[in-house]
């Protein structure tokens, strides 16, 4: 599926190239050809508010995460289908999602 915002098609990240990016995200995990990432907020009011910001940009970007939560902890799972795995919009909404997990609102 192609970003709403900038028409770019998501290219499959070759795994060295893809190691070396991770390098930035050191919460993020590669399993079984995903972008993982769990984190645990202070309460559900903040777990939704941020669900709501990566909710909203994933949907501008086209690109929806498999988003696993229970009370105040989430699981985010990020693959692109048409690549067979991880992709150049994988590693920038990975990007936006832990900005949005380390910045205080």
């Amino acid at each position: 599926m192609y970003n709403k915002i900038f028409k770019e098609a998501p290219l499959l990240l070759p795994k060295p190239i893809l190691i070396s990016k991770l390098e930035a995200l050191p919460k993020w995990k590669l399993i079984d050809n995903e972008l993982v990432r769990e984190h645990k907020f202070r309460d559900f009011e903040e777990t939704w508010s941020v669900l709501t910001k990566v909710a909203m940009r994933s949907h501008l970007w086209g690109h929806h995460p498999t988003i696993t939560t229970t009370y105040n902890k989430v699981q985010f799972r990020l693959t692109t289908h048409d690549v067979s795995g991880v992709s150049n919009i994988d590693l920038k909404l990975a990007s936006k999602i832990e900005k949005y997990l380390t910045t205080k609102a």
